[in-house]
């Protein structure tokens, strides 16, 4: 039987049994990986998850109950468990419905790699030793301390009781690592690098070794400044954990209903720089979060967030568009077949400026870069704090030294109206935000005497 065929199956024993609506989300995940622990190449690895999460609905209650077996017995148990639980649930009255059936549009191309779904342990293995070549052949100071490399197939199958079918299958690749330098007895922050592509053609292990060495190299010999309120380069890993999980939060239609957004009722508002724009697409090309429909079946789409500094909507499942009458936005998504849908962004893409990170550089007159950021991020008030990591000092548009200990504050959702520029090379980050460089005003930086 395929995925289809078990969520199909569920979805029928649970109308027999007598819900009023009911959905199956079918789930096979495989896993090769290869981990790198104090510098040693550990053996690969092989993971595979399969289950069943079963959805139903009875006089506005909800059961879910789930498997980690695919089998006639097993789904028929999962039903009755769902049921039972929904029979002692609390009613709902917001619920309105499952999804409808609907067009789906076509499947995104790049987004399953028959390369990345049949690799073997030995390929992995080779692609972690390209990585370690890199760092250790870049230069003789450089040391590795741990990284891990991972190929995910992930298939999935939908079907509900109104109709919805869906199944698809895609591929990711992904790895890091973490390295250090030493020189004159002097060792350098942690400096981690990473890449995540859809494809294997396109995935680049030696640019991962090789930029992780550059980043360690350029945070030796740090020196301490005079503490300011100025300008700060965010590369793209900290322009999105500072500046766009807020975002990210605020523009979750939960959130918002649940008075958890200062943006709640702002749409058509001015909320940042002219220069940002930000959609979401789980349409995208290659994307690491693309499908032609979300995790309960609603078609995917490209949703405007921010254009031009205006927002233009939220983000919605089928349950929080229900509540406004509204049409969801393709964005369920669960974690894993056990857990229920929530609202999350698919490909969050920030729109790219036309500048290289370097000319960002020549720009300032005095400023700090940050490529890493270890720190607190309140995404309902926007108020971060914390250490700039493999930072540099920027002095008439040149790094002049990296950083010591200091520390980088504000509010994003100032920052996000305080941005100078954006820059032009874009990349997928841990968060599912495709960011590039950002340059942001009235950062506040305190340096460590």
């Amino acid at each position: 039987m395929s995925l289809l065929d078990f969520a199909s199956l569920a979805v029928n024993t649970c109308q027999k049994l007598g819900t009023d609506e009911a959905e199956a989300f079918v789930q096979n995940l495989q896993i090769v990986e290869v981990v790198l622990e104090r510098a040693e190449i550990q053996n690969e690895r092989f993971k595979t998850q399969s289950g069943i999460g079963i959805r139903v609905i009875k006089d506005k209650k909800l059961g879910f109950a789930f498997a980690s077996k695919l089998s006639r017995e097993s789904i028929k148990n999962t039903c009755k468990a769902a049921i039972s639980l929904a029979k002692v649930s609390v009613p709902n009255p917001e619920w309105v419905s499952l999804p409808a059936k609907d067009e789906f549009p076509k499947t995104p191309e790049g987004i399953f790699d028959p390369e990345i779904a049949s690799i073997s342990g030995d390929e992995m293995l080779n692609l972690v030793i390209d990585a370690y070549d890199a760092a250790k052949g870049y230069d003789k100071r450089v040391d590795i301390d741990d990284g891990k490399f991972s190929a995910i197939l992930n298939e999935i199958a939908i079907a509900n009781s109104h109709g919805v079918e869906a199944q698809e299958k895609t591929t990711r690749i992904e790895g890091y690592l973490v390295c250090v330098a030493k020189e004159r007895g002097e060792t350098s922050s942690m400096a981690y690098e990473y890449d995540v592509s859809t494809m294997l053609r396109e995935f680049s292990p030696e640019k991962i070794g090789k930029t992780s060495a550059e980043k360690a190299l350029s945070s030796l010999h740090p020196k301490a400044i005079e503490s300011f309120t100025g300008k700060v380069i965010l590369d793209s890993d900290p322009a999105s954990s500072i500046l766009f999980y807020p975002v990210i939060s605020s523009v979750n239609a939960d959130n918002v209903q649940r008075g958890r957004s200062l943006w709640a009722g702002k749409v058509g508002e001015k909320v940042a720089s002219p220069e940002l724009t930000v959609v979401d697409d789980g349409l995208m090309p290659k994307g690491i979060g693309s499908l032609n429909f979300d995790f309960e079946g609603a078609p995917r789409q490209k949703t405007p967030i921010i254009i031009n500094g205006k927002l233009e909507g939220f983000i919605y499942n089928s349950y929080t568009a229900n509540k406004e009458g509204k049409k969801s936005t393709g964005n369920a998504y669960r974690e894993s077949y056990n857990m229920l849908p929530t609202v999350a962004t698919s490909n969050f893409v920030v729109k790219a400026g036309k500048k290289k990170l370097e000319e960002l550089i020549a720009e300032v007159d005095k400023g700090i870069i940050v490529r890493r950021f270890s720190g607190n991020v309140r995404p309902d008030s926007g108020e971060f704090s914390g250490i700039a990591k493999q930072a540099s000092y920027i002095e008439k548009g040149q790094i002049k030294h990296a950083l010591g200990e200091t520390m980088i504050s504000g509010n994003a959702f100032q920052a996000l109206k305080d941005i100078i520029e954006i820059g032009c090379e874009t990349r997928p980050t841990e968060i599912r935000a495709y960011t590039p460089p950002i340059l942001v005003d009235n950062i506040h930086i305190i340096s460590k005497q």
